[in-house]
């Protein structure tokens, strides 16, 4: 009996660990509502990656900002890539984030309205806590700091919330078989 629960924990813990294996690919991204006293935001930051190396991912992503308060209404767009890496072979895994923007905002006040470009970046640290094989909930925390062309920089801490859908070699080719037949 021993010699089984130790052969099903390294089984385990091998299938757990190719969810961050070399060639699979990753989308997802976080969703942000908040509301307030006359002031509304609406953040939408999804991104696709694929793994390089064993726990080591390399991506893009989009940052879509919708925010209003009172009068004054300002939507950020952003793009950029991004880098991960993963640490541990459980079922729950930290990682290592950095990912750098190019930004461009609106703001409109009345009938004034200001574009401006800038540059943003996070450095944090997440968690995803695999669901089952392919779906992960993560948080991420860390710092992030933007600076655009007509206004002074600024970061500080920030806190979010998402998802990730992970996609091995192996469901990509039964995605392909599925598709093609």
């Amino acid at each position: 009996m021993k010699k089984f629960l130790i052969i099903f924990c390294i089984i385990l813990s091998a299938k757990t660990s190719a969810q961050t294996e070399k060639g699979t690919i990753m989308a997802g991204g976080q969703l942000a509502l908040r509301t307030a006293n006359n002031a509304s935001n609406f953040r939408l930051n999804p991104n696709f990656g694929y793994f390089f190396r064993d726990n080591f991912a390399f991506g893009g992503n989009l940052n879509l900002d919708f925010s209003k308060q009172g009068t004054i209404s300002s939507n950020t767009f952003g793009i950029g890539p991004f880098m991960r890496y993963y640490f541990g072979k459980s079922q729950a895994k930290p990682f290592a984030v950095v990912n750098a923007n190019y930004l461009t905002q609106t703001v409109k006040t009345g009938s004034t309205s200001v574009n401006s470009s800038g540059f943003g970046f996070l450095f944090g640290l997440g968690f995803a806590a695999f669901l089952n094989r392919n779906v992960a909930v993560e948080g991420i925390t860390g710092y992030d700091y933007s600076d655009y062309s007509n206004a002074k920089g600024a970061g500080g801490f920030s806190l979010s919330l998402g998802f990730q859908l992970y996609f091995n070699n192996d469901v990509v080719k039964d995605l392909k078989r599925t598709i093609v037949n």
